[in-house]
């Protein structure tokens, strides 16, 4: 049996979290916008060739182990509607890792990451993080040394990536993965 987790993707609505995880796991991109309702769910079974060698584990054995099963994460869309969030909160829940998604072009969905971060602390506890600025394609409206400072003020990794034109797409799914691998006991 292959090692398993989940993974939320938490965000504004519109800021792109169904294109990047379509463009990861199918490669695909869709220029229509469909709002997710509640989550959406998608497998990917991760290519460790790329990232098991960047594994600091403690368990020397659990790297060839990995090696030999496999890893699969389960990605969990949770739908951006701060007002029906009661009702997504259990998909929170028993999550392994998560990226924060902002839209460089939406200077709200920038001021909300507060909010998806405690609550990502608040229902899933101290687990691996990212932030993501999504549309590099579109005309950015978010000062770049305003969202440096947020990123310092967080500790955390910060990913820039375009769905549409797959770009860091793949880049910050593998450090994820990576940070998740790390964390196993």
């Amino acid at each position: 049996m292959s090692y398993r987790g989940k993974v939320i993707l938490c965000g504004d609505a519109g800021v792109g979290k169904t294109s990047l995880l379509a463009r990861y796991v199918d490669n695909l991109f869709s220029e229509e916008y469909h709002q997710t309702i509640g989550a959406n769910f998608l497998i990917k079974e991760i290519d460790l060739s790329k990232v098991i060698d960047k594994l600091v584990l403690k368990n020397s054995n659990l790297k060839k182990d990995i090696k030999q099963k496999g890893f699969k994460l389960y990605f969990w869309d949770i739908g951006g509607q701060q007002d029906k969030l009661f009702s997504n909160e259990y998909y929170f829940v028993q999550a392994v890792g998560a990226m924060v998604i902002f839209s460089l072009d939406s200077l709200s969905s920038f001021e909300e990451l507060d909010f998806w971060i405690s609550k990502l602390k608040e229902l899933s506890g101290d687990i691996p993080y990212v932030i993501v600025g999504n549309k590099t394609d579109l005309p950015r409206k978010i000062n770049e040394d305003i969202i440096k400072k947020k990123i310092m003020e967080l500790g955390v990794e910060y990913f820039e990536t375009s769905a549409k034109l797959d770009e860091n797409v793949d880049k910050v799914f593998e450090f994820l993965s990576v940070q998740i691998l790390n964390e196993l006991k």
